[in-house]
């Protein structure tokens, strides 16, 4: 009988935080702004404010072959290929950033081409990756390197890749190999980008190599990657303490989709600390999904943010599965498939200002192949991240995504978020109106 009442009160007790925690967000639902009463173009900046864009090596380097490549195949995708032909002509690339006049440029380096096979170092790779340092720095463009965006060699994949504690000294190995050739040019360092991405869209909804779907193996591969991070974060340090080194976190928002609903709250919440909660838990408390990673904790010198999104869920979760976004009736949709909604823009701030250390912006942009969306897109990102620094949020950089076109990963070449044009058969850049439009707010700002 005892069991039954205990059980019945702890019922009722859930569905009462349930009701409250619903009631409360009923009250205080996402914030949309009237843009139409907003001037976007009243924007401004500090003076040591650092303009720049990305790209990423298998987005646009071209001819690899790594985990990327192999599940291209494998799972007859689109093919990179050439991409933007990068590796050849980076220093044409590098005078489109000089025409844009950013100060800062955020690119990776692809693990696959210094070590194409396990023990075998390409020094001729890392020397390429050293000139294209020494000319930027020439050009009074500060190098941002990414150390894994995504893909990795095809050997390492075969052993495991993040999902084999193991094979976490491996990679920390490739880090310190190229911080002693790059350290002494380079102070700033991410080392993985987007860590949650990699991790559900590569073992959870199978989009990303290895194109598995078990949440067992995802959970495990987000504390892998978060102690591999770590790992080399302290290494790195050891050799460099002055160097800045941190991580490049995709903030995705989550808002239930009926604001009215007691299961959509509870719903967007779980989601939200699944994405971004757990992770901020193992930076601020070296704990992260019920497991100790003492190494993890103030592992930060600044954090990155991606941002491009918020999403809404709801008992139509499953959709996600298919990347199908639902919007609202005032949102628009972007070619992805998300909504633009620049408000969360300053909610993704907020959620990383705990971890008290400066944010660089290392990516926001759009796919928008008529460059119809990408100015006002733009604009309205810019003013949110402009009221935030008068208010007090200590962001340090812009780095829209993408410098050009190029290969969008699962989707192939069908998305465009370059601020340059790419004629893939010519590889011709052009400069779009938004990116003219960038090169005027950088010039006057």
């Amino acid at each position: 009988m005892w069991v039954t009442i205990l059980l019945s009160a702890f019922i009722a007790f859930v569905i009462f935080k349930i009701t409250l925690i619903s009631y409360r967000r009923r009250r205080y639902p996402e914030p949309h702004y009237d843009w139409s009463q907003i001037n976007t173009d009243e924007i401004s900046f500090p003076q040591d404010f650092h303009w720049g864009t990305a790209t990423a090596a298998h987005q646009v380097e071209g001819s690899l072959s790594n985990n990327w490549s192999t599940h291209e195949v494998v799972k007859g995708l689109e093919q990179s290929g050439f991409a933007c032909d990068h590796w050849n002509r980076w220093e044409e690339d590098y005078n489109l950033l000089s025409e844009l006049g950013v100060s800062s440029y955020r690119c990776s380096i692809e693990w696959s081409r210094l070590e194409p096979e396990q023990g075998v170092w390409k020094e001729e790779a890392l020397q390429t990756y050293s000139a294209m340092v020494d000319d930027l720095i020439a050009r009074k463009i500060r190098p941002v390197i990414t150390l894994h965006h995504f893909s990795h060699p095809q050997w390492w994949e075969a052993k495991g890749g993040f999902a084999d504690k193991d094979n976490i000294a491996a990679f920390v190995h490739y880090c310190e190999r190229v911080f002693d050739t790059l350290s002494d040019r380079v102070d700033i360092w991410v080392t993985i980008n987007e860590p949650t991405v990699f991790s559900s869209m590569g073992y959870s909804l199978g989009f990303f190599p290895p194109g598995r779907r078990s949440l067992r193996l995802t959970l495990r591969v987000m504390r892998h990657v978060m102690l591999a991070h770590a790992r080399v974060y302290r290494s790195l340090k050891a050799k460099r303490p002055d160097a800045q080194i941190g991580i490049a976190k995709n903030v995705t928002l989550f808002d239930p989709r009926n604001r009215w609903s007691p299961i959509d709250w509870p719903l967007s919440r779980l989601l939200e600390w699944l994405w971004n909660g757990a992770w901020r838990n193992g930076i601020t408390n070296g704990r992260m999904l019920f497991t100790a990673i003492p190494e993890a904790k103030d592992s930060l010198d600044f954090v990155g943010l991606n941002y491009y999104t918020h999403v809404l869920t709801g008992l139509s979760i499953g959709a996600l599965r298919r990347l199908e976004f639902p919007k609202r009736d005032q949102e628009v949709a972007t070619e992805f498939g998300y909504p633009m909604y620049a408000e969360g823009f300053r909610r993704a701030i907020e959620f990383l200002a705990p971890l008290g250390v400066p944010i660089e912006i290392t990516e926001n942009g759009v796919a928008d192949a008529a460059d119809t969306l990408r100015p006002e897109h733009l604009k309205r990102h810019l003013w949110v991240l402009s009221e935030a620094i008068k208010d007090g949020y200590d962001v340090r950089s812009y780095h829209h995504w993408s410098l050009m076109d190029n290969f969008e990963w699962a989707e192939g070449y069908s998305m465009r978020f370059g601020l340059y044009h790419v004629d893939f058969e010519t590889q011709e850049r052009t400069l779009r109106s938004s990116g003219e439009l960038y090169k005027e707010i950088i010039s006057s700002n």
